[in-house]
């Protein structure tokens, strides 16, 4: 929240409280790459342009993408989905890795309308399991925002670092899940929107294994997605080139 000239309403509500609730979830991690050094020789209407990509981007998949909760992260952002809206977590997943690969499509055709060099492309980390829901009810109604912490948070951020420019990873329990139902997750009845799980090489696995709070599950299980139709067309589309 940014005070610097911003009034916080106070409510007549005289105590606070939190409360959590246990839910499971498919956490996706979106975060442009090289954005940091790319802005350095940017200009600011450069900057904001991209990062306007970045919220209509978000706006859109809230329409058609069913995501539960979504949080701007500067050059990125976190998109929830809650599988009890879903009935299974092979339906959420089959959304949020839809809602992935419209990431990495609109960002490509973007791009390349851009009258000047922008970001390389959205890295993609997915996560799912069990997560704790805190919905906060405070007396400063501008901070009671719900937020969600546990173990796929943190695991969803740090698969994300995996992925290079139009990449997506997906933790352990995501591609169990993408084996046990291909039909829905993977659509491998359609030859054209068609995914494909990857194992990762050794070198991106000696990577995992240094990231702080990732489990030994998700350092070798963890997966890459293609989508082998668009494989040319999306520049390093495996996040391992």
């Amino acid at each position: 929240m940014y005070l610097k000239n911003h009034s916080l309403t106070l409510s007549e509500q005289k105590q606070s409280y939190i409360h959590g609730e246990k839910l499971d979830v498919i956490a996706v991690y979106a975060d442009l790459r090289n954005f940091a050094q790319w802005s350095l020789t940017s200009s600011a209407g450069e900057i904001t342009r991209v990062i306007e990509v970045v919220y209509d981007r978000v706006i859109q998949l809230a329409f058609f993408y069913k995501h539960t909760f979504h949080k701007f992260l500067g050059d990125g952002f976190v998109l929830i989905w809650e599988v009890k809206d879903h009935g299974s977590f092979a339906e959420a997943l089959h959304w949020a890795l839809a809602a992935s690969f419209e990431i990495h499509k609109r960002y490509w055709y973007i791009a390349k309308r851009l009258q000047f060099p922008s970001p390389l492309g959205f890295g993609i980390g997915l996560s799912c399991g069990e997560v704790v829901r805190i919905d906060p009810q405070t007396f400063i109604p501008e901070m009671n925002e719900p937020d969600f912490v546990g173990y796929p948070m943190n695991c969803g951020s740090r698969l994300q670092k995996l992925a290079g420019p139009y990449g997506t990873v997906i933790d352990s329990v995501a591609a169990k899940v993408a084996d046990q139902n291909p039909e829905r997750v993977l659509r491998q009845n359609n030859h054209i929107l068609r995914l494909e799980m990857m194992k990762p090489h050794n070198k991106a696995i000696a990577i995992a294994s240094k990231l702080t709070g990732l489990q030994e599950d998700d350092i070798f299980g963890f997966r890459y997605v293609v989508w082998p139709f668009v494989r040319d067309a999306l520049w390093k589309a495996d996040g391992r080139a």
